[in-house]
């Protein structure tokens, strides 16, 4: 064999050699055959990064658990007295800081509070699998917004004004099973003999914060949301219905003659959930401007029958309300 002819080989041979090399180096797009066939099993066991969290100072938390393949998680953590619960989900071989970090929020109401909330990691496709752990919360998360009221004590009745004028009303605050807190505000109809339609309303007013209008973080209506918790037991007849109102004759008081009212198009129908359930909506919804945000005096409340759906005898409706707030730029985050 001539000099030429082995040259011409061996350079065939180099470049089968780095073609191959090459190949083996490629990365492989997709699921692994560990990740899609191996047996899955847990290299380090779920923890928590401390022991107590403070969410009112700043603090966060998170948790961290490791496992020989990808797989889908969903880390569940739930107040021991307030029932709240956070989920995070995810798809990956470790949960860390990066992935699994808590800031104190929630994805089912109410809000947590001070608790010890238990901590459960569990993987769909592993029936047999879960992580547990707790974490106690010393603070409740401190939310964005101006806060009109949460309902934590006795109002003044110089300050709230309960029209209960043809049926039988009940409404005040009651304690336990609250959105946020201790408190809650409810407006009940006790009547069961007239097919009622307007069971009554409430006038919360400015003065409440101590001011003659609503102190608001933004008066552009675009840009406003009002925020709040409403609580129904999916009855299929009642109806509630928020106002804003707003001073018409500059005199710096509610009344209701020369005030006009502000509300939402669509009421809100309690047949349709079960429980509490955020409202969220920018004030521009209601058609006020951003002049008449400057003088809001006063939020009312009321509460609807439908009586033309209503049997014989009627039943009951009632709904909650939680922690009225008003954020600019967005909805309350949870």
């Amino acid at each position: 064999m001539n000099k030429i002819n082995i040259f011409y080989l061996t350079m065939v041979f180099l470049v089968l050699g780095l073609v191959g090399c090459k190949h083996e180096k490629e990365t492989f797009d997709g699921p692994s055959l560990v990740d899609r066939f191996g047996p899955f099993r847990v290299v380090s066991d779920l923890e928590v990064s401390q022991p107590t969290v403070d969410f009112e100072g700043g603090e966060t938390v998170f948790f961290t658990a490791q496992f020989n393949k990808n797989v889908e998680w969903v880390l569940e953590i739930t107040g021991s007295v307030s029932g709240s619960v956070k989920r995070i989900e995810g798809f990956s071989n470790t949960l860390d800081a990066s992935n699994a970090t808590w800031d104190g929020g929630t994805t089912d109401l109410p809000l947590f509070r001070n608790e010890v909330c238990n901590v459960t990691l569990k993987i769909p496709e592993e029936a047999e699998f879960m992580g547990t752990a707790t974490v106690e919360t010393l603070s409740g998360k401190q939310y964005p917004g101006t806060l009109f009221t949460a309902f934590e004590e006795e109002l003044s009745g110089v300050d709230v004004f309960v029209g209960n004028f043809e049926f039988e009303l009940v409404a005040g605050i009651r304690t336990g099973n609250a959105a946020e807190g201790e408190g809650y505000y409810v407006m009940e109809g006790t009547d069961n003999v007239v097919p009622n339609f307007f069971v009554g309303l409430v006038d919360f007013k400015a003065t409440l914060t101590g001011n003659n209008y609503f102190q608001f973080p933004t008066t552009v209506p675009e840009d406003l949301f009002f925020n709040c918790f409403m609580l129904s037991d999916a009855g299929p007849h009642g109806l509630g219905i928020i106002d804003f109102w707003v001073d018409r004759n500059d005199n710096g008081t509610f009344e209701e003659g020369p005030d006009q009212n502000f509300r939402v198009a669509a009421d809100y129908n309690l047949a349709t959930w079960d429980g509490w359930r955020q409202i969220s909506h920018p004030m521009s919804d209601t058609g006020i401007t951003q002049e008449d945000l400057e003088k809001v005096v006063a939020i009312r409340l009321l509460l609807i029958s439908d009586m033309n759906a209503q049997p014989n005898p009627p039943l009951q409706v009632d709904f909650g309300i939680d922690y009225m707030t008003f954020t600019a730029g967005g909805p309350l985050e949870l």
